[in-house]
């Protein structure tokens, strides 16, 4: 890895470790395959739009629907945007893969005869550059401001490219709902996850964050200054959070979406692919062996250890409220 490229790697940890986000900027080779992903999982989202019935009959490759009613941590296929499935989802439609499961679609409208298979080949390489080359790197980074021992994430708590949880989702407001302009679209949260990446469908880099905002310390919220296919937004998730038991230091970042409006395309539409870095299912949710974690009495505690699967189990029935709470 270039010099120059660890050097970001270093001070985005640092932003971490200190605010619980930092931006990470890309080089132009990863933002091409981005583009590239954006742009084919667009056109899926049109063409399963415009399927009404939420049959997978009109796709040459059946992908999964997804069930509101199954586990939420274990989804893997496309929702439309409804309150059913979940408060987070009320206007957002799109696909999520879960622990390693990928599929294919080419539905009727969806790309050029001779296509098939193009959707799960961008889907696999959109999750290689955000898993393997953004989210491993980062936590190796973390790894060694913790002093922990090299690969621990992986070695005790993984491998995460067959636990994590990631999405391509699509906000889209319509007009009758433009009242909304400036509320929350998507309530105040964290992330269940050990880091997130965050990437959003805009070309190179523009200013803003299309209606992402973090809490800050003040107590105040505060919009992502950048965005787009050359930014990946990183947010220290509840499950590092919680490993670490010290709220000075990689603190869950606490964040929300609110309304906006999209002057250059005159709509509220909004494109985020985000991966969420989980533990193996079965991996305890212990204090992590770091000099600078609070000293627990192992012996004492051990008992009280969830594995990870428990303890998603209870944010995946927050996630699937059905009541909209906003802040």
């Amino acid at each position: 890895m270039q010099i120059e490229f660890q050097l970001q790697f270093d001070t985005c940890a640092q932003n971490l470790e200190s605010d619980g986000y930092a931006l990470l900027a890309l080089s132009s080779n990863l933002t091409s395959a981005i583009s590239n992903s954006f742009a084919t999982a667009r056109a899926a989202l049109d063409s399963l739009s415009s399927i009404e019935d939420n049959s997978p009959a009109e796709c040459q490759f059946p992908m999964p629907f997804i069930d509101p009613n199954s586990d939420s941590g274990s989804w893997t296929g496309y929702h439309r945007a409804a309150v059913e499935n979940g408060r987070y989802n009320r206007f957002r439609e799109g696909f999520v893969f879960s622990n390693g499961d990928m599929f294919d679609i080419n539905c009727v409208g969806h790309g050029k005869e001779g296509e098939a298979g193009e959707f799960g080949t961008q889907m696999k390489e959109l999750f290689h550059i955000m898993h393997n080359v953004i989210a491993n790197e980062i936590l190796k980074t973390i790894e060694r401001r913790l002093q922990l021992p090299e690969a621990y994430f992986r070695n005790e708590l993984g491998p995460t490219d067959t636990s994590s949880q990631w999405h391509m989702k699509r906000y889209d407001i319509h007009s009758e709902e433009e009242s909304l302009d400036g509320s929350e679209i998507l309530p105040m949260h964290t992330d269940p996850s050990l880091i997130s990446i965050v990437i959003l469908d805009a070309s190179e880099v523009q200013m803003g964050g299309m209606g992402l905002q973090v809490y800050q310390t003040d107590r105040t919220w505060k919009e992502i200054i950048r965005h787009g296919h050359g930014i990946a937004i990183i947010f220290v998730g509840s499950v590092l959070s919680h490993l670490i038991k010290d709220k000075s230091i990689f603190p869950a970042a606490k964040h929300r979406v609110v309304q906006w409006w999209d002057r250059d395309n005159d709509k509220h539409q909004r494109v985020a692919a985000t991966l969420f870095v989980r533990p193996n299912g079965d991996a305890l949710m212990r204090p992590l062996p770091s000099p600078l974690v609070l000293d627990l009495d192992e012996r004492k505690h051990k008992s009280t250890h969830l594995t990870f699967a428990q303890w998603n189990a209870r944010v995946a029935k927050n996630y699937m409220k059905k009541q909209d709470q906003r802040r």
